[in-house]
């Protein structure tokens, strides 16, 4: 594990087309509710403050 953060962290690796829906912390529940159904060809969330 700590070597994928380390190739994450020195920026060999682009893991930012893996987040497909970003949602603000006030709609953390629809976030996760499109997650956990796996809709819209969801990926990854991004929740952001």
């Amino acid at each position: 594990m700590r070597r994928l953060m380390s190739v994450i962290q020195s920026g060999r690796v682009d893991l930012s087309q893996m987040v497909t829906h970003r949602f603000k912390r006030d709609d953390i529940e629809k976030a996760y509710d499109l997650f956990g159904h796996q809709r819209d060809g969801v990926l990854k969330v991004a929740i952001t403050p």
